[in-house]
Formats: C-alpha cells, structure tokens, sequence
C-alpha cells in the first residue's frame, strides 16, 4: 500500500477487496491514515490474503461504521475492543480461521445491523448479550463449533431481525412452546442445529418466512397441519434428514413453493398435485405409495422421488416439460413401458440401424435433461426411442428392469456427453454395437447380466474418460453433480439423489459407492454370452480401476499387456474359457486387492511376485480353480523345474501372443525330432556317396573296436608266456 495513505486523515471510504495485498494485516493497517481526528468510516479489505491476529488495530477507527474482512486467513479471537466501535453497522469476519468464543462484549455495538461471523471456528455459547442488538436484521453464524442452548432470551430484543444462518453448529434451540417471537423472519437457514424432538411452535407465527432450512435437525413426529398454512407463501422449504411423519397436504397444490425438499422422513400416502411454481421437488426416501403425480408443473427442472413405494406408469404428462434436467425414479414399483413422448410419430425403421439418428419434431420431451435414473423397477418394452433427443444426457441408469430388444447404434450419436450408462440386469439381447465405444466421456458401462452375445466391439481406446489422458476441459469431474448444479442455486444443504449412493459388483461383491462414484471408472460386462477374445485395446484403458468380464464365453489369451491398467483394484476373467498362460504383467498391478481368474483353460505357471505374492491370503487358491493346467503356488499342481523369479519387464513368458501352451510346445519337439530323423535316413536311402561315406565309416569303427577288444582281453584274461 502507498505510504501517503497515512497522511489522508479525511479519508471516508477505503476498499482493497480482491486485491493480492497478502502479508500480515498489521502491516497494512500501519499504513493507513493515523490521525487524531481519522474519519475512515467504510474499511473493505476482502480477499486480500490478509494474515496474522484479529485486528489489533480497531480501537483507533472509532468512526467506522463498515469493516469487511471476509475471506482472509485471519486467527484468533474476536477482540473484546471491538466493542468501541460504537458507530459500527456491518461488521463481516467471515470465512476467515477465528477462534473462542463470541464476546460478551458483542451486545455494546447497538447501531449494528449486519453480523456475519460464519464460517470459523468460533466455539462455546452464544452470548446472551446478543439480544441487546435490536436493529440487528442479519445474524450470520454458521459453520463454526458454537455449542449450548439458545433460548428466547437471546431473541428478546432481536426485533428487527430477518435472517438468520444458524446451519452446522452444535446449538440447541429450546423455546416456550407459548412463546410468541418479536421478529418476523424472511429466511432461516437452522440445517443441523438441534430443533426437536417435538415441532417448533414458534415457527406458526413466521408467516412471512420465504425461505426455510431445517434439515437435520431432530425432528421427530407428525408436521402440524398449521405448518403448511403458515408456509404456504414460502419458495423453499427443505424438512429433511428427519424423521417427520404424516401425509403430504391436499393444499400442496396451490402453495408457492419454488424447491421442497422433504427427503430421508417418514412421510406416508399419495403425492398430491404439484405446485405450478415448483422447480425442484425431493421427496426420496420415504414411504409414499399410489401413482407418480400428474407433472402440471411447467417450471419443474428437478424431481427426485426414488426409494419410495410408487406404482403405476410415469404418466404422459412428463412429456410436456420442457425444463426438466433431473429425473429419478429409482427404486420403487412401476411397471409398463415409458410414455411415447413422440416415438409412435416416428418414421418405421431399424433402430440398431446407423440410419437411426431422425429425431421427432412432435416430441416434446425436455431435451435439457441431463439425469435419467430409473432402476429398480419393472419397465418393460425396448430401449427408450426418446433418448435420441437428449443430446445433453450425462447419466442414465436403466438397470434392474425387464427392458428387451437390441441396442441401437446411435447411443453415442444422439447422447455423447454419456457419464454412467447402466442397463445391467434387463433383457437386452443381439450384439452390443461398436458405436458404443465412442462414448468418450463415460466413466462406468455396466451391461451385465443381460442377453447380449458376440464379441466385445473393438476400438475400446475411444473410452478417452477411462484412458486416463482426456483432457480436463472435455469434461467436468464432479464428485456430486446433481448437488454442484442444483445445491447452489436453491440453497440446499443436502440433496438426495440415487446417484450418489451407486451400486457396482466390484471385488466379488455388490458395494455402495457414494460422493465419489464417478471416479470409480468401471467397465461390466459379466454375465452375458459374449464370445470371441479380449480385444487387445483394453490395455489402453490404463484409467480402469473395475473390470469384470466374468460369466460369458470368451476364448483365446488374457492380454499380455494387461498389466498397463495400473490404476486396477478389481479384475475378475472367471467363468469363460480362456486358454494361454497367465500374463506375468498381472504383477505390476500394484493396486490389485482382488482377482478372478478361475473356471478357465488356463495353463502353464502361476506368476509371483507384488502384488500377486498378497491377493488371497484367505484362500488364494480360489483365485486359479478350474483351471487344471495351472500349476505352482498357491495351487497343489508342482511345475517342472527350478522355480523362476518373478518378472519386472510384464513380457509373455512363452509366446503367449501365438497363444502356445505347455502341451503346444512338447507336440512340436515331438514333430521336429521324428522330421529331423527322416532326413537323415531319406539321405542314407537314396543318395550312393552318403550311404559309402557313412558304411565306410561303420566299417573303420568296427575294425577298430574289434582289434583294442581283443587285445585288451589277451592282455588281462589270456594264458602267461
């Protein structure tokens, strides 16, 4: 900072916001003006990468009325001096590394109508001298360690106050089940506080609350039938990770709710009408029967009503909404095949056809919808014609159903941003087309446990997302794509969604992987009717980290250069008839905690080494089973000679690219060996000076063996002269 600031004693307003300033914040301040009669009133010092203590200097400023330091990586303690600052109106300390506790000393900034103090470390109890602010219309406390009760008379004088952010504390609100609030709120963000067990009454006398957030919060029981009166007017109102009982109301339909949220409860009955002013509805996770909703919502862009139990048919109403991204049904009970949405109106053709790119003007389905999650149900009929619309369609989940029919080719055509594509468990049958492996940006392709049949299509390096080396701007990894989007813009602290909680038959057993499901990059193809060999591009996919090619009828040799999948955990061949050795590669997969090699043809000795030397420790045999012609350890069968080291360099052992095994070798010799005699016979056969070279030779050697016989028995054994 330019030093002549000191010499500016009528300076009102001073911001450096955004400004690399950096350093220790003493610094700073001793450059500004320093006068007896300093009349600095607005000090903006935001993310300036400030550092150091709590503003030491704050007792000579008496004239401030604005101090912002959000964003800065300011410690310590909320100084006791503060209090001086008689004139303050907007004090943010926010997003900062403070610490203890809130001063009492807090209650003497009576001008004081703005605190943000959230996002710190601030702990202990909210000082009950907080309640002397009473033009305090914005208390911002949250994400900090404050713990203890909050009662009403923290409140009593709070009676200009309009929002409050109270979320991830350790708080206790207890109140007067008679008391009456001097405050009308606008917003109250209380998510993670504790609130219950029973239902807020004081919450009746909000009615101008727009804005409510009481998520997690311990709430246990029936949601009073004056909450949906009082918070009729409300836009978002998120209820969930409670345990909150009773029926959704008949009223629902006329609220003026824009995102409701009333996930992970106990809520039972039909699901009324919608609102036509909501955009997000998550009502997953409880027990609520009957039909999906009539979608008389035209602004709805997010509806999440998995785990449930709904039946029926997703009505064709869902056609109509054009602003819909996010659909998920998962996990309930409906059956049928999916509304037309258009599809009858569609030109008679082959869908498996690579003609099949026409997409139908007459329908009406969103084509921004970006999330398609339907697993766990009983959908029947073919793959969903409509989808050729959804250019934008990054995760579609189809498993677990009873869809039939072939894949059509234009998959990556019509959806090519394709994240998850999961139709596991259906009834799909014929080849999987080749055009799959154009799907650059998927991470998990799960079709097993299917009817498909055919040889896995080639030009399996076209998987970029899983080669490892897609460019980071192809792309956005998100470890919670629905919360990154959604979250944000409807200020949710929790959102549901099946996606996060994906399932995936990785290392012998179905697990559950949640926020970081999209890295788990996972290709299934196990259980189907696969035939043919491993193409020899899955080496490519060096970004694998689950691979299971188990239950099908796949031939030839495992890749000898499969040990290029460094990032592997999981690999499980087993179940197909698979000939050749075992690929010494397999031993570099230093990350390999679980594989499947049994029920093959496999041959020849089990390599060692890393990785191998600890799989199984249980009963590592398991591995290898079903394949007589394994031998060395873990299994009983001896090899033949010395045992070898390990290998370093993952090159075939015994031309494994010719695919030659033990057996292969022996015949050979065998064949060489009798050819190799032949010719030396032919020759004594049929050519006169080979056969008078080679008796002559005979002849000289049998003269010469008689005579040293002889002579050597008279001279041992003969009479003595």
């Amino acid at each position: 900072l330019p030093g002549t600031l000191k010499n500016m004693c009528n300076l009102r307003s001073l911001d450096f916001s955004n400004n690399y300033i950096s350093g220790d914040i003493t610094e700073v301040i001793d450059r500004l003006p320093n006068c007896s009669w300093n009349n600095l009133q607005e000090l903006f010092l935001v993310g300036a990468n400030l550092t150091g203590t709590t503003l030491p200097f704050v007792s000579t400023l008496t004239s401030l009325s604005m101090l912002d330091v959000t964003g800065n990586q300011l410690s310590g303690s909320v100084l006791v001096d503060i209090s001086r600052l008689t004139n303050l109106t907007y004090l943010h300390l926010d997003e900062n590394n403070l610490n203890g506790p809130v001063p009492m000393e807090i209650g003497a900034l009576t001008s004081l109508t703005d605190l943000d103090l959230g996002n710190n470390n601030l702990s202990g109890s909210l000082p009950v001298e907080i309640s002397a602010l009473t033009k305090l219309t914005t208390l911002a406390l949250q994400n900090n360690n404050l713990s203890g009760v909050i009662s009403e008379g923290h409140f009593a004088g709070l009676v200009n106050l309009k929002f409050i952010y109270l979320f991830n504390n350790k708080v206790e609100l207890i109140m007067d089940s008679h008391w009456v609030p001097p405050f009308n709120l606008d917003t109250a963000w209380l998510s993670s506080c504790n609130l219950g067990p029973g239902f807020p009454e004081w919450f009746r006398w909000q009615n101008s609350t727009s804005d409510l957030k009481i998520s997690n919060t311990g709430l246990v029981g029936r949601i009073p039938d004056w909450f949906w009166e009082t918070f009729s007017q409300a836009t978002h109102l998120d209820l969930s990770s409670n345990q909150l009982s009773g029926e959704l109301p008949l009223s629902m339909e006329f609220m003026s709710v824009i995102a409701l949220s009333m996930q992970s409860n106990q809520l039972t009955g039909l699901i009324p009408k919608l609102p036509r002013t909501i955009e997000l509805l998550d009502i997953s996770r409880n027990s609520l029967d009957g039909f999906v909703p009539n979608f008389q919502a035209p602004h709805l862009e997010v509806a999440v009503l998995f785990s449930n139990s709904i039946t029926g048919t997703i009505p064709t109403s869902i056609c109509r909404l054009q602003k819909l991204r996010v659909l998920d049904l998962s996990n309930n009970m409906l059956s049928k095949e999916l509304p037309d949405c258009g599809q009858k109106e569609l030109k008679p053709q082959n869908q498996s056809s690579n003609n099949s790119t026409g997409v139908n003007s007459l329908s009406s389905f969103s084509l921004k919808i970006t999330t398609l999650l339907l697993s766990n149900n009983s959908f029947s009929g073919g793959f969903p014609l409509f989808l050729q619309q959804c250019q934008n369609l990054s995760f579609l989940d189809l498993s677990q159903n009873k869809f039939t029919g072939e894949l059509p080719r234009w998959i990556s055509k019509s959806m090519p941003g394709l994240v998850i594509l999961r139709l596991r468990s259906n009834n799909f049958f014929g080849q999987i087309p080749n055009e799959i492996m154009g799907l650059q940006d998927v991470r998990i392709l799960d079709l097993s446990n299917n009817n498909f049949s055919g040889a896995i299509p080639p030009y399996m390096e076209n998987l970029k997302a899983l080669t490892g080396t897609a460019a980071t701007d192809d792309y956005t990894p998100l470890d919670d794509p629905f919360a990154e989007e959604y979250s944000d813009k409807y200020g949710l602290t929790d959102m549901g969604m099946s996606n996060d909680s994906l399932s995936v038959v990785i290392k012998g057993q179905v697990l559950e992987y949640t926020k970081n499901a999209l890295y788990l990059m996972s290709i299934d193809l196990s259980c189907n009717s696969l035939t043919g060999e491993i193409p020899v591009k899955l080496s490519a996919l060096a970004g694998l980290i689950n691979l299971n090619l188990s239950s099908n009828m796949l031939s030839g040799n495992i890749p000898y250069k499969i040990g290029n999948l460094r990032l592997l955990e999981s690999l499980d061949l087993s179940k197909n008839i698979l000939g050749g050795q075992i690929p010494r590669s397999l031993s570099d997969l230093t990350y390999l905690s679980r594989l499947n090699l049994s029920y093959n043809n496999l041959s020849g000795r089990i390599p060692s080494g890393h990785q191998l030397n600890i799989l199984g420790t249980d009963d590592a045999a398991y591995m290898y089973i079903g394949n007589p012609g394994l031998c060395g350890h873990p299994v009983l069968r001896q090899c033949p000679g010395p045992p070898r080291d390990p290998p370093t360099n993952g090159e075939p052992t015994r031309l494994p690219e010719d695919g030659l095994s033990q057996i292969d070798f022996l015949l050979g010799s065998i064949i060489g060996f009798v050819a190799g005699t032949w010719m030396v016979f032919f020759g004594l056969l049929f050519m006169k000076r080979w056969s008078y070279a080679y008796f002559g030779l005979l002849d000289k050697l049998y003269d010469r063996l008689y005579v040293i016989s002889v002579v050597t028995w008279q001279k041992w054994f003969g009479p003595q002269v």
